[in-house]
């Protein structure tokens, strides 16, 4: 099981765009514990590289079901997810 911690901006984030007993929030519990499990190498074959810095990248990837992207990166410790908001960026994370 890995360390996944959820940054305060994810959780303002989930109550907009997934609010509780929407389809939206059942799609984001299933990318989180997916995040969470040792048994998914991270980062996913679907995952897509959403920035790079000289100290991280961060990784984006769609919530199935939804209009959905969510952003993580991967530290030492733990996978911290950053947001969960709208694939404004589709065209960019379109896999050919």
């Amino acid at each position: 099981m890995r360390v996944v911690y959820l940054r305060p901006r994810f959780h303002h984030l989930r109550a907009v765009y997934a609010p509780r007993g929407s389809p939206q929030r059942e799609g984001v519990h299933r990318v989180l514990k997916e995040l969470a499990d040792e048994q998914h190498p991270l980062p996913a074959p679907q995952d897509d590289e959403a920035l790079r810095t000289p100290h991280e990248t961060i990784w984006a990837r769609r919530v199935p079901g939804t209009d959905l992207v969510l952003t993580y990166s991967i530290l030492p410790m733990m996978i911290e997810v950053h947001t969960v908001r709208p694939d404004w960026e589709g065209a960019r994370l379109t896999r050919p």
